[in-house]
């Protein structure tokens, strides 16, 4: 009965005071959501395979890459893993994966379009992760050829709701060759897997040559003595007696860090940049602070409207147990329904928040044993400590002690340290947000040159000569086409050895295109010196190009490069006659982590391309879905044994700088929310403030106060509050973001508006709520008004 009459009193003060409570509870819902989907995020992929309980003793073999000076790849040959089990007792196991270059499936003659990853894998994958089939059987899969599992999701992608096991998969590999697989296995989606695939097969060993190699090592065994014994015992490397073997654990390759911007991408692993990873949990926090000072805030303000009731209540008989009851009701209900309502956003924003971060985070996932506790253990420190603070402090206090305690002077203290706490996160949200954009921005005009680019064909294909020419004569919607025999976005790199002023000898790459005289037309390369391409090959035998990095780290300072033999700078080159005809601006291939490589662009006429296998095309971007489908009809009626595929140049360049995409992704999705909870606060807050001065305004009123001067009365002190929240968050948000900033090699110039933005910003928004509130109470009639009062 007791139960009954108290909820009846929290519900009946919920009404009375409804502005207050919507604007509390939403607020707080929405903090929570932010809270629990970036706390989820963070324990989902800093606990990959944390339920495996080898995860500890699972090692990538890696080795350095001979490619790149400090660069490691996850690559042995197919013979090392097995040699390595045989010879030393220490390797329990050991799983070899590889990855297949799928470009499309046919399901009964159907082609079926989408980014597939295949993989292959040893026997012994049973052995190392714990996969589980929705039907079908695993070992089958992984013991005999042509049998194929598929994910879940590429299940239902081939098959819709139907019956996968027994049906036919026809897959068309990169280079022509078409192989028949028969489902055998549906797989189980694995929370926090390692390994992201679609399709799982069996190796076949007369195509298999090496790949990513995993070991389980016996217990107790030190991973770097192993791998020290390794190198001592000259196990076989890509380059014997220059490179060597590491045994990094598992967070090696799933946490890219800042520091280590050539880390080897494995789009089939699982890897999450660090940084973005601990600014989502900086976030997190950063939202459930601006959620808490509003509910702080409206709380204070309908306590003092719920104390007068609660002394009512006193004089009518209730005791003090029933009025702690009431007061720790209130306080833990408000705290739950904002938290069931976050949850029904997190349901909702789950989809949005995958594809900001390219995360996997599911529903089934919050309410597992690994996060479920967390969040009841967060929900219960939310709602019990302030639930029971304020039943124990405020059932005691006397109408005039709370007055003197929560009121007047002091409260207005403790609301302007909220409402500047709130300012000063909204700010610095805002300055990392227009910080990340700029740099983003500076991302995409380097991008631009490869805007409506593509590019087709592989080293091992056949010529492109024939193809380019029917394109010529039967495709339109072309505006420059170039045939070359290196991918742009994938050449091949050499390292040189470089000797700078002092004697030190320094390595370097150099990166090398050959292509016709379109090349820079086609790619928008600027050039800075020498003639035009056309010309050069009419006039040179083996013109070539260099880039400005080519002049500043391999050409002495004050010579004038035009002219030279290429041989002079590049004594590695196997073009003797090769004469430097022209320097062209630098331009990136790779991220903007990463200094322009050194290039030289080699010119070569029609007869030297014969047998050039790439084609780069710059499509005119209001016929690109047209002259696609010309081209491949073109490709399908001159190779009809070959699939068609080709490589979106700008996309593929975006993916390369996808952490500042994402990062800026988070930071502006953030920053909003951060914007939206401030300005509930500001609502409510001036909602309160300006009925608690009602007559205050009206006596302003009536001795002549213009409508103005009231709005500036009440704006006066946001606008403060705006100002020191700047002083104080801009230098430590600059710091921050400055760090963040040190990872590129490439850096956005940076304008005075990253700096005045997030103080008009947050002003302009306090101004705006606090004007309107002002407006309508300016309007009051004083004499109405000063009656009632």
């Amino acid at each position: 009965m007791i139960l009954n009459v108290v909820l009846k009193m929290i519900l009946r003060s919920w009404w009375r005071n409804k502005v207050f409570f919507l604007v509390s509870v939403a607020s707080l819902a929405l903090g929570l959501a932010c809270t629990n989907l970036l706390m989820t995020y963070f324990v989902h992929e800093h606990g990959l395979e944390g339920r495996n309980p080898d995860r500890d003793r699972m090692f990538f073999l890696r080795q350095d890459d001979p490619m790149t000076e400090g660069k490691r790849v996850a690559f042995a040959g197919a013979e090392i893993p097995p040699q390595l089990k045989q010879s030393y007792a220490e390797v329990e196991n050991f799983l070899r994966l590889g990855k297949l270059d799928l470009l499309y499936c046919k399901v009964n003659e159907q082609k079926v379009e989408g980014d597939f990853k295949m993989l292959s894998a040893d026997t012994t994958l049973t052995n190392f992760f714990d996969y589980r089939t929705e039907e079908g059987s695993l070992s089958q899969v992984l013991c005999q050829p042509g049998k194929v599992a598929l994910s879940e999701a590429c299940a239902r992608r081939l098959f819709g709701g139907k019956q996968a096991v027994g049906k036919q998969v026809e897959a068309h590999f990169r280079f022509g060759e078409v192989r028949p697989y028969e489902v055998v296995a549906v797989l189980k989606k694995r929370e926090q897997s390692l390994l992201q695939f679609d399709m799982l097969i069996a190796h076949d060993p007369d195509f298999f040559w090496g790949g990513l190699t995993l070991l389980k090592l016996t217990p107790g065994t030190d991973a770097g003595h192993l791998a020290d014994k390794l190198n001592e015992d000259k196990v076989p490397t890509l380059m014997p007696g220059q490179t060597k073997y590491y045994l990094d654990p598992l967070d090696a390759i799933c946490f890219t860090t800042p520091d280590d911007a050539s880390q080897q991408t494995l789009d089939y692993v699982s890897q999450t940049p660090v940084q973005t990873l601990y600014i989502s949990l900086l976030a997190a926090v950063l939202i459930l602070i601006i959620a808490c000072c509003n509910y702080t805030n409206m709380s204070l303000s309908r306590l003092l409207q719920q104390l007068r009731m609660i002394h009512v209540e006193k004089l009518m008989g209730a005791t003090l147990r029933n009025i702690r009851l009431q007061l720790f009701g209130d306080a833990f209900l408000t705290v739950v329904l904002a938290f069931g309502l976050s949850i029904l956003l997190v349901n909702d924003c789950l989809s949005l928040f995958n594809d900001l971060l390219g995360s996997r985070l599911t529903m089934t996932f919050f309410f597992s044993s690994q996060m479920l506790p967390w969040l009841l253990l967060f929900i219960l420190l939310m709602s019990v400590i302030p639930a029971w603070y304020i039943s124990c402090r405020l059932s005691r206090l006397s109408f005039t002690e709370y007055r003197t305690l929560y009121s007047g002077r002091r409260k207005q203290r403790f609301v302007a340290v909220l409402v500047t706490v709130q300012f000063v996160i909204s700010t610095g949200l805002l300055l990392a947000t227009l910080t990340a954009r700029n740099q983003m921005e500076l991302t995409r005009q380097r991008a631009s040159r490869y805007e409506g680019c593509i590019e087709i064909g592989d080293a091992f294909g056949a010529p492109l000569a024939p193809f380019k020419t029917e394109l010529e004569k039967r495709v339109k919607g072309i505006e420059s086409m170039t045939l070359s025999k290196a991918s742009v976005l994938n050449a091949w790199i050499r390292q040189l050895n470089v000797q700078r002023p002092g004697g030190k000898e320094v390595r370097t790459n150099l990166l090398t295109l050959e292509g016709d005289s379109t090349l820079l037309r086609t790619l928008r390369i600027e050039q800075l010196s020498g003639e035009s391409p056309s010309r050069l090959l009419e006039r040179q035998a083996s013109p070539v190009l260099v880039n400005e990095s080519f002049v500043r780290l391999l050409v002495p300072a004050g010579t004038e490069v035009v002219g030279h033999a290429l041989r002079e700078f590049d004594t590695e080159t196997k073009d003797s006659l090769a004469v430097i005809a022209g320097v062209v601006r630098d331009f990136s291939v790779n991220s903007l982590e990463e200094a322009v490589t050194p290039l030289v662009i080699t010119l070569l006429s029609a007869s030297d391309l014969q047998k050039g296998f790439y084609l780069q095309l710059r499509l005119r971007p209001e016929n690109r879905e047209e002259a696609l489908q010309q081209i491949e009809a073109v490709w399908n009626e001159m190779n009809p044994n070959q699939p068609f595929g080709y490589a979106d140049m700008h996309r593929d360049f975006m993916a390369r700088n996808g952490k500042v995409l994402s990062l800026s992704h988070i930071l502006t999705f953030y920053a909003v929310i951060g914007l939206l909870l401030t300005g509930f606060g500001l609502f409510g807050i001036a909602w309160y403030a300006t009925r608690q001065r009602i007559r205050e305004i009206s006596i302003r009123k009536v001795h002549g106060a213009t409508r103005g001067q009231i709005i500036w009365l009440l704006n006066k002190p946001f606008c403060i509050y705006a100002v020191v929240a700047y002083v104080v968050a801009m230098p430590v948000g600059w710091w921050f973001m400055l760090h963040w900033l040190e990872q590129f090699a490439y850096r956005a110039p940076l304008s005075i508006g990253i700096f005045v933005w997030p103080l008009l910003v947050v002003w302009g928004i306090s101004a705006v709520i606090v004007c309107l509130q002002g407006w309508i109470l300016s309007r009051v009639n004083p004499v109405e008004c000063i009656k009632q009062e």
